[in-house]
């Protein structure tokens, strides 16, 4: 049965994909300007609108801490934010995109605001020192939170943000299957464990400009389930995987148990 739904989304997927190319070419070619003062600006607003859950605050009031994150982003983290991390790590700084990117989905993944000012310390006074990071990034992270300015929450990015990015030169954000090169893109999906066949139709969506699709892909070879919903938010990446990991161990203390 599982194998029929998986052929039968698989189809959907492929009849909304060529029906969308379709009327982006109609769209295109006729209808754009003929609307250009009603419909247009409406039309080309939505590329950048998401109409999903609100990950600002993280669900089930989860709460993550400093010590559980690299554990986290080997098992459930996106791609995306795999590597913020890893450069992080590496160069102990991040450009203003990167830290946006990246901070905010550790506050929707429930990292408070407390461990979110000691994470980003304990990385950026290697390279800037305490002082100057209390002085120029402390404020931001603290925005983020609400906690400064005007006091708004700030939302996590979805997927349609990320991927609508221009990182420049140094800049780490952005969405891999979009902006990294097909050798760096297969040696990170590598790293991931992901290979062979599966390996092979990420690609062919990428190539496809479905880099949805492609993140929702490496989701199902990682954790060998199906995504019917695809994944449309990095946020929903990290609690969908965090559902399929206690379930799996739930399974396994349960069978310990017989």
């Amino acid at each position: 049965m599982s194998q029929v739904v998986s052929l039968v989304v698989t189809q959907f997927r492929c009849n909304i994909s060529k029906a969308l190319v379709l009327t982006n070419r109609k769209w295109t070619a006729t209808i754009k300007e003929q609307e250009k003062d009603r419909l247009t600006p409406i039309v080309e607003a939505l590329s950048n609108a998401y109409f999903g859950p609100d990950y600002s605050q993280p669900k089930d009031a989860v709460e993550i801490s400093l010590k559980d994150i690299d554990q986290l982003a080997k098992t459930s983290f996106p791609l995306c934010m795999r590597h913020m991390l890893e450069k992080l790590r590496e160069n102990h700084h991040l450009k203003h995109g990167g830290r946006m990117q990246f901070g905010l989905f550790l506050k929707g993944a429930g990292l408070k605001l407390e461990d979110a000012l000691a994470f980003w310390r304990a990385e950026f006074s290697q390279k800037v020192g305490s002082e100057r990071f209390d002085k120029e990034y402390a404020y931001s992270i603290r925005h983020n939170y609400g906690k400064e300015g005007k006091r708004t929450d700030y939302t996590p990015y979805s997927c349609q943000k990320i991927i609508s990015a221009t990182p420049g030169v140094g800049d780490h954000h952005g969405c891999p299957y979009r902006h990294f090169g097909e050798d760096n893109l297969r040696a990170a999906l590598n790293k991931m464990g992901i290979s062979g066949h599966p390996l092979e139709e990420i690609m062919d969506k990428v190539k496809n400009r479905h880099y949805q699709l492609a993140c929702t892909m490496t989701f199902e070879a990682e954790h060998g389930v199906s995504c019917d919903t695809g994944i449309n938010h990095p946020n929903q990446y990290f609690s969908e995987s965090q559902k399929v990991l206690k379930a799996k161990n739930q399974a396994v203390q349960s069978q310990g148990t017989t």
